[in-house]
């Protein structure tokens, strides 16, 4: 299993430049991080390694975590989620695609184990915090207890492009944004929509270039859940890079993964 440690340096020296440190939500002690980036579907760019080198969004959550009180562990290794190892533990991450007891396509990464999937849910539900990235709802299709607790599953998107999102309740893992926020990246559609999580940003279809988002009303792309006694924050953001080191979408996503375990002052 590959670690994220402190003393790792990133090549890419626009990420280190544009880490923001956000006030306000610190912890008495670093909230553990299991990111799993493992693809046994298609691999997205921001997740892809060369040789031993961490991809650009692995760089990006060791960086964000070693300013803002979190401990990250980057893996692409399916193993990684099991009852035991879950223990070391208080968030998981997902930026995943297929089914993950399948190995990589592209990254050759291992398989899960069956009786992970069962794991992971367990964990959730007993009270473990869980981050779901862009790719999340790309995961285990078909598999009813994932979908729930991520709350959609990945339909279709198109090119990509600036979407006008809506912050559409006042949370402070959003407060930051205002009212609206103008953003590029690839937007999911969803089909089998949650109806029981709460939407924090939703994207203004008819703005959007093609038909086909056109067609639809305005939908969720970032929200929050409890599953159990365990929190869940999704957000659909993250295709590019450059959303990877926008200041916005980083104090978001560290503002979800603390209010995932009770962190977010």
């Amino acid at each position: 299993m590959k670690r994220c440690r402190a003393g790792l340096w990133l090549s890419a020296l626009v990420v280190v430049g544009l880490i923001l440190a956000l006030p306000g939500v610190g912890a008495d002690k670093p909230i553990k991080v299991l990111f799993l980036t493992k693809s046994s579907g298609f691999q997205h760019d921001v997740v892809k390694r060369t040789g031993d080198q961490l991809s650009f969004a692995e760089k990006a959550m060791v960086e964000m975590g070693k300013k803002n009180g979190l401990e990250v562990e980057c893996t692409k290794d399916g193993g990684a989620i099991s009852a035991e190892n879950l223990k070391k533990f208080d968030v998981v991450q997902f930026y995943t695609t297929g089914d993950l007891t399948q190995p990589g396509k592209e990254d050759k990464s291992a398989p899960m184990a069956p009786e992970g999937k069962q794991a992971l849910i367990d964990w959730v539900k007993n009270g473990g915090g869980f981050a779901g990235m862009h790719t999340a709802s790309d995961t285990f299709h078909g598999w009813t207890p994932y979908l729930e607790m991520v709350g959609a599953e990945f339909a279709w998107h198109k090119s990509q492009q600036e979407g006008k999102l809506t912050v559409v309740k006042e949370h402070p893992i959003t407060s930051h944004i205002g009212k609206e926020w103008n953003i590029q990246d690839e937007w999911y559609f969803f089909k089998n929509l949650s109806k029981t999580f709460t939407p924090l940003l939703v994207i203004d279809t008819k703005s959007m270039k093609e038909a086909e988002y056109k067609a639809e009303n305005p939908y969720p792309v970032t929200w929050i859940s409890e599953f159990g006694k365990g929190k869940v924050f999704v957000t659909a953001l993250g295709h590019r890079e450059d959303v990877w080191t926008n200041p916005k979408f980083q104090e978001m996503l560290i503002k979800g993964i603390k209010w995932s375990v009770n962190k977010l002052k």
